[in-house]
């Protein structure tokens, strides 16, 4: 077999076999970032950042963080940490570079969603955006920094004091929101007695 046709076929087993592969960040420098900070403005250190799909947007703003979690599934390995280093509140998560085409991802919607807890399920506070579209095809590589054009569905884009010094630096920032609180074991307790008192009566 000639040379170039071995290359020409290695070529396009590589192309391929080489995916679709995303990257979602907001670290684009300290005047650039967008900053993720929680509801008081401090900047979040050790929070939870993640893209894939959610199921129903609708539901948001009635949501714990456990139901957000049930509702979101997250694209091919794409978490990671919101923390401080490079920059307050910053982070960057990519994928896996796995296939798209054919798939329900190919040019599905990207929700970007942020945490201030380790993980989704143990925030508080958090915030969904829908930063773009998945690429239709590949081989793709994509790179979105999100900034405060992108569709905020929970949370808002605020401002913060990233240099508090002799000369204070405004920076653009995406706050967080509170989720709906979880139900306490003690109040699940007094309602479930509250219900036999009234069956008693009845």
């Amino acid at each position: 077999m000639k040379l170039k046709y071995l290359v020409s076929i290695i070529a396009l087993t590589s192309v391929s076999a080489f995916g679709a592969s995303v990257t979602v960040t907001n670290n684009a420098g300290p005047v650039n970032t967008q900053s993720v900070v929680d509801n008081t403005g401090a900047a979040v250190d050790g929070g939870f950042a993640a893209i894939g799909s959610i199921s129903d947007v609708s539901a948001l703003n009635t949501l714990t963080s456990a139901g957000l979690d049930a509702l979101f599934t997250v694209y091919d390995g794409a978490t990671g940490a919101v923390n401080n280093a490079p920059f307050n509140g910053t982070y960057s998560i990519s994928n896996n570079g796995s296939d798209i085409t054919g798939t329900a991802w190919a040019g599905a919607p990207i929700y970007l969603v942020l945490g201030n807890g380790g993980d989704l399920a143990s925030s508080t506070q958090g915030a969904v955006l829908r930063v773009g579209n998945f690429p239709g095809s590949e081989p793709a590589v994509q790179t979105v920094n999100v900034n405060n054009t992108a569709e905020v569905l929970l949370g808002s884009f605020d401002t913060f004091t990233l240099q508090p010094g002799p000369i204070p630096t405004q920076n653009a920032a995406l706050a967080l929101a509170p989720f709906v609180p979880e139900p306490s074991s003690s109040l699940l307790i007094g309602l479930a007695g509250l219900s036999l008192l009234i069956r008693r009566r009845r």
